[in-house]
């Protein structure tokens, strides 16, 4: 546990938290300050938009009572008596009544009643001009706030007043009673006090302070209240305007202090739950920063190790911020340096090795041509001279070709070991292979085996010594005829840019061996039965004497590619 508690991670984080703390503290004080205040600010907008809802509901039934009375109107100027009027409205008013108009009437100024839908009274004279406003009804017992037009239409030449209105009831309040936290109150003035008409909660008290009134009356049209009715409340106060232009109700949109799911926690708790969640966001943070700056280390770590196991491939991101991108850069370049210095290392030893055995090879080639040369005289002469049988010439004969073949192989180990300087002359890269295809071209047939050159450079120019180019080209052929005893077709393909010309031979035999493939290269490795082993490395010899290289390639399934890569020259190079 305490090799855990040192670790950089852990005591980043710990950092972390010592600085992040104490802004912690602030930041949550501050932060419930405002939520409190946002939400109150918030509570203010709702009520107040829910009251505004609330009465521009009641505008439009005014509004539309005002249109169906205009239209009633109309319909009632067309009449000639007042049977036929009356009959008329009787159609009217009944197709109204079911479509939720609670009062229809058509009176005189004078007071004289011509026809209503129910008896009433009404609370205030009823005006003798067109207008639209709330009227205080006595009907059926009760008392009621309606909200109602008057039209006035001219009836043969009397004035009369046609009045359509509707309820405020509770089946007025619509959508509004979907919301269970809101309180809706309505209230009408009867008699000079404010009674309720309207309440979704009846149980609750419902009373209009008189600051409140005054201030409506004086023509204030919203009053939010934070404490209202003693505190339980927060509530918007609307005030509505009867016919006669006066306060004849005031609504009530009140949300219970406790409904608040913030003032229910109360400001003490909601800054202990801000601090509380502040604390696991920053610890949180921590780890991820933390995660964030000990990550290139990490990988700088892991990169370390690489390079000291021997795995100079090995790179790490540069990223992490400028220092430690700089110190990533440093690593990746030193570790590009040590790479190179391993190749270059490789490639001395192997110099070294080839060195040692070139000289090896030219002790014993010297050691045994002398021998090889007497025996092969002194064979001849007794196969010449010597009056021998068939089965003893024969056996001399094999001698011969034996010893032939081992002073092929010498002169082969000694042109390795001790290769002549390359003669440098301008020649197209093409003329190689086009020479090649030339000699062998019989042995070719014979395979039953094809040989295409295609040259994607038209010509392009090396500098070369064409006779080594020739020996190292026809190589690769007879390593590709060999490939393919079944016959085929060998391709020569030469390729170029601006700085180098290639010439690959590809063929449709097995390809070479993933695991053998960086050792064809080398000095007496061979595949075949009777082979030397010198053939690639001779490949090898020449490209780089000539300031190129040689590689090979096999796909899976698609033979092997073996490439000279040279230099190349301009056309007009002197030889």
């Amino acid at each position: 546990m305490l090799i855990k508690m040192t670790t950089l991670r852990l005591r980043l984080v710990i950092g972390f938290m010592l600085v992040s703390v104490p802004a912690m503290l602030g930041s949550a004080y501050i932060a419930a300050q405002l939520i409190s205040d946002a939400f109150e600010d918030n509570v203010e907008q709702w009520l107040g938009e829910t009251s505004r809802f609330f009465s521009l509901d009641i505008a439009e039934a005014q509004q539309e009572a005002q249109r169906v009375a205009s239209v009633v109107g109309r319909r009632l100027e067309q009449t000639t008596d007042d049977q036929k009027m009356q009959r008329a409205a009787e159609g009217e008013f009944a197709v109204l009544s079911t479509v939720g108009y609670d009062l229809i009437a058509i009176y005189r100024p004078n007071g004289e009643m011509l026809f209503k839908t129910r008896d009433f009274t009404s609370i205030g004279p009823l005006p003798t001009e067109t207008g639209q406003g709330l009227f205080r009804i006595e009907a059926d017992g009760k008392r009621w706030i309606m909200a109602g037009a008057v039209q006035s239409v001219d009836l043969n030449g009397q004035q009369t007043n046609v009045l359509v209105g509707t309820w405020l009831d509770e089946a007025h309040l619509g959508g509004i009673k979907v919301v269970t936290s809101l309180d809706v109150r309505l209230f009408a003035d009867f008699d000079g006090q404010l009674q309720p008409v309207v309440q979704t909660h009846p149980d609750r008290r419902a009373a209009i302070p008189k600051a409140i009134r005054a201030r409506l009356a004086a023509g204030e049209e919203r009053i939010f209240e934070p404490a209202a009715d003693g505190g339980n409340y927060r509530a918007v106060y609307s005030g509505f305007r009867g016919i006669d232009g006066g306060l004849a109700g005031v609504s009530f949109i009140g949300l219970r202090r406790e409904a608040g799911f913030f003032e229910q926690l109360g400001q003490e708790s909601l800054f202990l739950g801000i601090f509380v969640l502040g604390s696991v966001i920053s610890i949180l943070v921590g780890l991820l920063m933390s995660a964030v700056l000990v990550r290139p280390l990490r990988a700088l770590t892991r990169g370390v190790r690489a390079i000291a196991a021997g795995d100079f491939d090995q790179r790490v991101p540069a990223s992490g911020g400028r220092e430690i991108a700089e110190l990533a850069t440093g690593f990746n370049g030193m570790a590009e340096q040590l790479g190179k210095l391993q190749a270059l290392e490789q490639e001395l030893r192997r110099r070294d090795r080839l060195s040692a055995l070139g000289q090896a090879a030219m002790v014993i080639a010297h050691e045994v041509r002398n021998p090889l040369g007497i025996i092969k005289t002194s064979t001849e002469v007794v196969r010449n001279r010597a009056k021998l049988g068939d089965s003893e010439s024969k056996m001399l004969g094999y001698v011969i070709d034996e010893v032939r073949r081992i002073e092929t192989l010498i002169r082969g180990f000694l042109d390795f070991a001790q290769p002549k300087a390359p003669v440098m002359t301008a020649f197209p890269l093409r003329n190689v292979i086009d020479r090649v295809a030339a000699i062998a071209e019989p042995e070719l047939a014979t395979r039953k085996l094809s040989l295409l050159v295609e040259d994607k450079t038209d010509n392009a120019m090396i500098k070369g010594d064409a006779d080594q180019l020739h020996q190292a080209c026809l190589n690769l052929v007879l390593n590709a005829m060999d490939a393919m005893p079944e016959g085929g077709v060998i391709l020569a393909t030469v390729t170029g840019d601006r700085e180098t010309v290639s010439l690959t031979i590809h063929d449709e035999g097995d390809g070479v061996p993933e695991e053998i493939r960086a050792e064809i290269f080398n000095p007496f490795f061979t595949t075949k039965a009777k082979g030397t082993g010198l053939g690639l490395a001779k490949v090898q010899s020449v490209a780089e004497a000539h300031g190129g290289r040689a590689s090979c390639e096999s796909p899976d399934g698609q033979g092997a590619a073996f490439t000279m890569t040279l230099p190349r020259v301009e056309s007009g190079a002197a030889p």
